[in-house]
């Protein structure tokens, strides 16, 4: 099984990076987060609670849960896109 990291050391892996920037990009997934979580993600301005928020929301939603197949896909697109 490949290392998911913890946060705050997640943020420094390449899969974390990318799940966050599409799960951001993801209008439903950040409307729904904002209903379920009394956020603000799309409309006005978020607060550094509801970023730090979704960034655990993310972390252990989608990135820890992922396989370890896509973790790997995400990391060598990655590294490929930023080479």
């Amino acid at each position: 099984m490949l290392n998911r990291l913890p946060l705050p050391g997640a943020y420094v892996d390449p899969a974390f990076l990318a799940c966050l920037r599409v799960s951001i990009e993801t209008p439903e997934l950040a409307q729904n987060f904002d209903r379920l979580y009394g956020a603000s993600l799309m409309f006005g301005k978020p607060s550094r609670d509801d970023m730090q928020a979704f960034v655990q929301f993310v972390h252990n939603s989608i990135y820890l849960r992922l396989s370890d197949e896509a973790i790997e896909s995400l990391r060598v697109h990655q590294e490929v896109n930023h080479a």
